[in-house]
């Protein structure tokens, strides 16, 4: 799967060593008193080192190391309303804050029935019992969905799935410990997120199965069927058929057509895509960015179980002691004094070095700032139906449209999109930079090269590569969804010196 593919993960460390690093983090948090900063942390007096310094070089690389995947439950997207991505993979597959509005049943038919979407489960929020939220589903997810790779959920013995058609409830194993829940159990929701004695629901959800425990965000929830939800007594009619968010699993370029679909087209929904990145990049902004999510997830109950807190190598990060305040961090006295602002990183080159062409070589260079330097407007859904060579002709320079069928020579990131068993790529992107290959960034709809490799090449990721071939210039769609402008028959592919 694409999101696999586009993992930004080095070197594997357990999702408890993840959450004990949130905990210690949290235990070191104390409630802010005003709205935290956006600046970097103050520097306190006195100082033995620069504690700043070393705890976001050592955290902010953390969670490149850690499976965030595992903890998204298997999919590498999420459809949701309009608003924050990170808010919506929070909310959907950490089950945590509120959701941000509404979306049709229709639109959950629509993807779900989009090619390359291999996976779509919508789910519902909205009602809780005694503090622990209810997220409706279909029994389908709980019985068929990998929520790690080669693993689907278990139920203990002597219970079952829900049935999709009556008020049945699956509890997580973390919560079914803290309530003292029992097969044949019977339990009032409560309307909202938060427990509210006075909001108690009429409708009554018997448990008729206790998960075995995940280690994830869904050991932290009761699964009851999404009409469960939908149609409680409280709810609004008009809501009966809508969705909080759709969990996806998508394959090959899938995800850049639905993000150029909802997030540069449309209006009405935002699609997280793909998720680790998505995360990746949350993590890698500033450091309260960790504090915020370690409150969270404390409030969900994750971090309220000690066997989650490891007495390995994590706590050896931090230098000691370590004191928050106001949402900062600090090491010693904390002071009101704020450094100067580093500014954001920048995008450089990479340090990698492809070598050069042989000499007399048939394959002229040709660079992507040459290819996008112009505005390309283009219908993504319209265009493709009634091919207009005027239109077309005046959308992309005839400088470029006359490259079609040049043996050339383009340099650029890798993101397959059809790999075989073998695990050779077999199609695959190639990006002007790592953002748009790797952190989830979309480019414009001239900013890709697909790449077509009949024999297989190596997977050859998160570097520099170059890759000789034939290029044709022609806007291709893939029924309504646009593939794109420049395509190229492989010919090689240079990876960077040794």
């Amino acid at each position: 799967m694409i999101g696999k593919n586009l993992s930004v993960m080095k070197t594997p460390i357990t999702p408890l060593a993840f959450l004990a690093l949130i905990s210690l983090l949290f235990s070191c948090e104390q409630e802010p008193k005003t709205q935290a900063s956006a600046g970097p942390p103050p520097v306190g007096e006195p100082i033995e080192v620069d504690s700043w310094k070393i705890v976001s070089s050592e955290l902010r690389e953390f969670p490149k190391q850690t499976d965030i995947g595992y903890f998204t439950g298997g999919f590498n997207a999420v459809l949701g309303p309009r608003g924050s991505q990170i808010d919506l993979i929070l909310n959907a597959m950490f089950h945590m804050g509120p959701s941000a509005g509404l979306l049709s049943w229709e639109q959950y038919e629509q993807i779900r029935d989009t090619r390359g979407v291999n996976e779509a489960y919508p789910i519902a929020v909205g009602d809780n019992y005694k503090g622990y939220r209810l997220v409706g589903t279909l029994p389908e997810l709980l019985e068929e969905h990998e929520w790690n790779k080669g693993k689907k959920y278990e139920v203990k013995e002597g219970g079952r799935i829900f049935s999709e058609n009556e008020n049945e409830a699956l509890v997580g194993d973390y919560v079914a410990q803290q309530l003292g829940l029992s097969i044949g159990d019977e339990f009032h929701p409560y309307h909202g997120l938060s427990f509210d004695e006075k909001k108690q629901h009429q409708d009554t959800f018997v448990v008729v199965g206790l998960l075995e425990s995940t280690g994830t965000p869904s050991d932290n929830v009761i699964w009851v069927p999404i009409k469960g939800i939908q149609q409680m007594e409280g709810h609004v009619p008009a809501a009966a058929q809508s969705v909080s968010a759709v969990l996806l699993s998508l394959s090959g370029r899938t995800g850049f057509t639905l993000d150029m679909k909802y997030n540069k087209e449309g209006n009405e929904a935002t699609l997280a895509w793909p998720v680790d990145a998505v995360m990746s990049s949350f993590f890698d902004r500033s450091l309260p960015g960790y504090l915020r999510l370690a409150r969270q997830l404390q409030e969900t109950g994750v971090l309220r179980d000690p066997k989650l807190i490891d007495s390995g190598p994590i706590p050896s990060l931090l230098p000691s002691p370590v004191v928050v305040e106001e949402g900062l961090v600090v090491k010693g006295k904390a002071t009101r004094t704020l450094p100067p602002a580093d500014p954001p990183p920048a995008q450089t080159e990479p340090s990698e070095k492809l070598p050069p062409l042989k000499d007399g070589s048939a394959f002229r260079p040709l660079a992507f700032r040459d290819m996008t330097n112009f505005e390309y407007l283009v219908d993504w859904e319209t265009d493709g139906k009634d091919f207009d060579f005027s239109a077309y002709s005046k959308r992309v320079p005839s400088r470029l449209r006359e490259k079609s069928g040049a043996k050339v020579a383009v340099e650029g990131f890798m993101i397959p999109t059809v790999v075989d068993e073998n695990n050779k790529v077999k199609e695959f992107l190639l990006l002007p930079d790592q953002m748009s290959c790797c952190f989830g960034k979309s480019p414009e709809a001239n900013g890709w090269v697909v790449v077509t490799a009949s024999n297989g090449v190596e997977v050859l990721m998160d570097r520099i590569i170059r890759v000789t071939g034939t290029l044709t210039v022609e806007e291709r769609w893939d029924e309504e969804f646009f593939v794109g402008l420049y395509h190229m028959d492989c010919k090689d592919v240079t990876g960077p010196a040794l």
